[in-house]
C-alpha cells in the first residue's frame, strides 16, 4: 500500500513596495481634502468618516512642507507640512499632523 503525502506551502507575494499609503482620521477628528497645499484652497471632499481611509496613490505620501500654515482644530497641532492624497480620481492634500498615516 502506498502513502502520498502532500504539502502547501503559502507565501504571500505582497511586499512593502506593493503596499499603498493612506491617510484617515487622528483621534476622531474630521479632516478636509484641499486641491492644493492651503487652507485657502478649494476643498475637494471632507471626511468625516473614521472607518474611510484615504490613498496616497504610492506606496508613501508625498510631502509638501512648503504648504500653507493650518491649525488642525481648536487647540490642536498647528504646522505647514502636507500629504498628497488621491480622492475620486483627483489629487488633492491633507494637513499632515491633521490625520494619522
Amino acid at each position: 500500500m502506498a502513502c502520498l503525502a502532500l504539502t502547501v506551502t503559502a507565501t504571500s507575494t505582497a511586499s512593502a513596495e506593493n503596499v499603498q499609503a493612506g491617510v484617515w482620521q487622528k483621534d476622531g477628528h474630521d479632516f478636509t481634502i484641499r486641491a492644493a497645499a492651503s487652507t485657502s484652497a478649494s476643498k475637494i471632499a471632507t471626511v468625516k468618516d473614521p472607518k474611510t481611509k484615504v490613498p496616497c496613490g504610492a506606496s508613501r505620501c508625498t510631502r509638501n512642507n512648503n504648504g500653507g500654515k493650518y491649525t488642525c482644530w481648536s487647540g490642536g497641532p498647528t504646522d505647514n507640512d502636507w500629504l498628497k492624497v488621491r480622492w475620486a480620481g483627483k489629487t488633492g492634500w491633507v494637513a499632515a499632523l491633521c490625520v494619522d498615516v
